[in-house]
């Protein structure tokens, strides 16, 4: 994320699984926030996006 801000980006998204618990909390924790935005797979089940403002 450094890395990311340093060089100008503004936001950074993420996507996971939604039954992908451990990987929802390790975003959380680092400052990513679920949004409304989700994509339904039939096999996989549905992706959510995160995002995070730098």
């Amino acid at each position: 994320m450094d890395r990311a801000r340093s060089s100008g980006y503004e936001r950074l998204w993420a996507t996971v699984w939604d039954w992908n618990t451990a990987s929802r909390r390790v975003l959380a924790k680092v400052g990513f926030a679920e949004t409304d935005r989700m994509k339904v797979d039939a096999v996989y089940g549905t992706t959510l996006f995160t995002k995070i403002q730098l």
